[in-house]
């Protein structure tokens, strides 16, 4: 994985320079973005992900100190380096409590760069260990409380996972059939305050949600393009009204899981309806009606309870 660099710095020629400084390719770095005024590198900041930030600390248009700051409050795991050609030492200072990783002195020194440059990707790498770590915690409690009927170990983890019955942000339960790729839909997962828990079932992915209407018609909207529902099932469940029906909605979803890879279902979004196993999608429901046309005439007097739709 390419790790992506933003400079920054209000001279061109510096920042032509820096780009040519060390071979950044070979050490798993792209630089994707250059601004000149820092201002628009924190629009930037806003709307992309960065993993390594390099910047002077002496611009007009916004001070290397505020500038730091901001950018660290947008993407507070980010990577920092400074580089200035200023000896005063409180815009060193400034830089460095904000978590930057070196200061580098105008002109910078190639071997001091390259040795910046592998000390933060070692901090990213032990970063990205931990949120790994943490995300499979995550997905254990959330698998662990959908399918334990303990009572107690059941609020344990709602607690955790900080999900409130609350009737104005549903809970749900949502079943995504084998995404592909399955690395995409969890970095989406990820970042979505209204994702409480998810983990991975076979090649399926079961997620509790918890918002109202509209936040999640934005979930499914915006999902990965070659995820979404317009490419593959897209289970939604019924609304949980307690922790007692966690378990009962759980199961629930996994009958419809099944029942989708049997009539194989290449992609449509099914909307659960609650304490019921009513077909709503339109192939089941064709499907019953051609099982009913075939079936009926052979049972005027009533169907067998085995032959029961």
């Amino acid at each position: 994985m390419m790790r992506k660099v933003m400079l920054v710095d209000d001279e061109y020629m510096l920042l032509r320079g820096l780009k040519l400084l060390v071979d950044w390719k070979s050490l798993g770095l792209e630089i994707i973005n250059t601004e000149q005024n820092p201002k628009l590198a924190l629009k930037y900041l806003h709307d992309n992900p960065v993993d390594i930030l390099i910047s002077d600390m002496n611009m007009p248009e916004l001070s290397g100190p505020d500038f730091v700051a901001a950018a660290k409050a947008i993407r507070p795991e980010m990577e920092l380096i400074v580089v200035s050609g200023y000896s005063d030492f409180d815009y060193v200072r400034a830089g460095l409590q904000q978590n930057a990783v070196n200061y580098l002195r105008k002109p910078i020194d190639t071997d001091e760069l390259l040795e910046t440059l592998h000390g933060a990707l070692d901090r990213l790498q032990a970063q990205q260990q931990q949120h790994q770590i943490a995300s499979l915690a995550v997905q254990t409690q959330t698998r662990t409380l959908v399918t334990t009927d303990q009572e107690m170990e059941r609020q344990q983890l709602i607690d955790t996972l900080g999900i409130q019955f609350d009737p104005t942000t549903v809970v749900r339960l949502i079943g995504v059939l084998n995404p592909l790729p399955p690395k995409d839909l969890v970095s989406y997962l990820q970042i979505l305050d209204v994702v409480k828990g998810f983990y991975v079932e076979g090649q399926d992915f079961i997620i509790i949600f918890q918002g109202t209407t509209d936040q999640l018609n934005i979930f499914i909207n915006e999902a990965p393009h070659q995820i979404g529902a317009e490419r593959r099932p897209f289970l939604i469940g019924a609304p949980i009204q307690d922790e007692t029906q966690l378990h009962n909605r759980y199961l629930q979803l996994r009958r419809e899981i099944a029942r989708q890879y049997f009539f194989e279902t290449a992609a449509g979004l099914r909307m659960m309806l609650p304490d019921t196993q009513q077909d709503t999608h339109p192939v089941i429901q064709r499907l019953r009606k051609l099982w009913m046309a075939l079936i009926w005439p052979r049972f005027p007097h009533g169907f067998p309870n085995s032959l029961k739709p």
